[in-house]
Formats: structure tokens, C-alpha cells, sequence
């Protein structure tokens, strides 16, 4: 059962996802990515074993994080990329992703960065975060509050 969640229209609302490639167990994987979930606080988790034929080796994760408004940039004067933008700086150096590489959406209320390749694994972190996903006020992956289906193989998130 998927719950529906309501979000203020000024909220940045993320979605993370990560892989962990080098674990044995999902315990381990869990144990791994403990202090990154403590640090982000999501408001949901899905955490699963990639599947044997996919894109991805070991363990994934789905994080739905809305940090707080005291932890997002402040917007800059000319800021090309919409409201969300300011938001995805913090959260993408935390995950050793690189904000420039931040593509907004048309309307400029959410956007993709993409690590484009492996995952990304920021200092000592096992995480590799390799999609984030914001949109401001709504689920990334759900804007209208319903869950929806996505075709295709995932071959465009590499």
C-alpha cells in the first residue's frame, strides 16, 4: 500500500538513489548506509537486492528526503535553474555528486543530476549515489500524488 504524502509548495522534495555494489548481505548493505540515512532524514526508504539481470550489482536504495529550509543555498541573482535548484547544491555535494551538472526541467521546479556512468562514492562514504531527482512541493516520481508506471531499461540514467 503506498501512502500519499503532502508536501508545501515550497518544500524541495528529493529522490535519492543509491547503490552499494560491494556487499555480501542485506544487512551489511543496511549497515553501510546507516549514516548517511541518519544524516538525511528521509520521510521513506525502499531498500532492495538489484536484480540479477539489471543495470546494477548488489543492493539498492530509494530515499525520499525534504530537508529542512534552514539547509538549503540560498538562491543567487540569475540562477538559470528555478526554485529548486538552491536546494540540490548541499544535498548533491553530501553525496559527492557535482551540482553543475544539475539540469532543470522546463518550468524550473525540478530537475535530474545524474552521475552519468558508476556510481559516485563520495570520500570513505559506500553509498555510490548515482540519480537524484527534486521537484518543489511534490514527489519527483509521483507530482500528481499517484504512483505511475515508467517505461524503458534504465540504459538512459548511464
Amino acid at each position: 500500500m503506498r501512502l500519499l504524502m503532502r508536501f508545501s509548495p515550497d518544500d524541495a522534495v528529493f529522490r535519492v538513489r543509491l547503490n552499494l555494489q560491494q556487499v555480501s548481505c542485506a544487512a551489511e548493505a543496511l549497515r553501510a548506509w546507516l549514516p548517511l540515512v541518519s544524516q538525511l532524514r528521509p520521510v521513506a526508504m525502499e531498500f532492495e537486492a538489484a536484480h540479477p539481470d539489471g543495470l546494477c550489482r548488489g543492493f539498492l536504495a530509494d530515499l525520499l528526503v525534504v530537508p529542512p529550509p534552514h539547509e538549503r543555498s540560498s538562491r543567487r541573482r540569475g540562477d538559470r535553474a528555478g526554485p529548486a535548484a538552491p536546494a540540490v547544491t548541499p544535498i548533491a555535494e553530501r553525496l559527492g555528486l557535482d551540482p553543475a551538472g544539475f539540469e532543470a526541467d522546463e518550468e524550473g521546479t525540478g530537475g535530474v543530476l545524474s552521475a552519468r556512468g558508476e556510481p559516485v562514492v563520495s570520500g570513505d562514504a559506500p553509498h555510490g549515489a548515482y540519480l537524484l531527482l527534486v521537484r518543489t512541493g511534490a514527489d519527483p516520481l509521483h507530482p500528481e500524488g499517484e504512483a505511475t508506471d515508467h517505461e524503458g531499461t534504465g540504459e538512459d540514467l548511464l
